[in-house]
């Protein structure tokens, strides 16, 4: 009962955090220019290929950081949140900055 009280450290370091915003803002950023250039050829193409890229994507990470680290439930949702953070920055910078010539 004594360490449901006991302040847990924190085993995630701070290269990781950094890491995942920034593979997340690239990754998120060259997802949309990919699906931009399949809509451009056929609309339906890109979005089939945007949503199976971007589950690809998920399920890789997930995967390689499972293999990676040992986390708590707490740091796992810190790294997805920042990732998630990371990604909507890289999708939304990227969507302002660049139009698809869709017609």
């Amino acid at each position: 009962m004594d360490r449901y009280w006991e302040k847990s450290t924190m085993a995630l370091p701070l290269w990781s955090l950094a890491l995942a915003l920034l593979v997340n803002l690239v990754l998120g950023s060259a997802l949309v220019l990919g699906v931009f250039t399949l809509m451009e050829q056929r609309i339906l193409l890109g979005a089939i290929a945007g949503l199976v890229i971007g589950a690809a994507v998920v399920y890789a990470e997930a995967t390689i950081g499972a293999q990676m680290f040992s986390l708590n439930f707490s740091e796992k949702r810190l790294i997805v949140v920042v990732a998630g953070v990371g990604a909507a920055l890289g999708i939304t910078g990227t969507m302002l900055a660049i139009e698809p010539e869709i017609e």
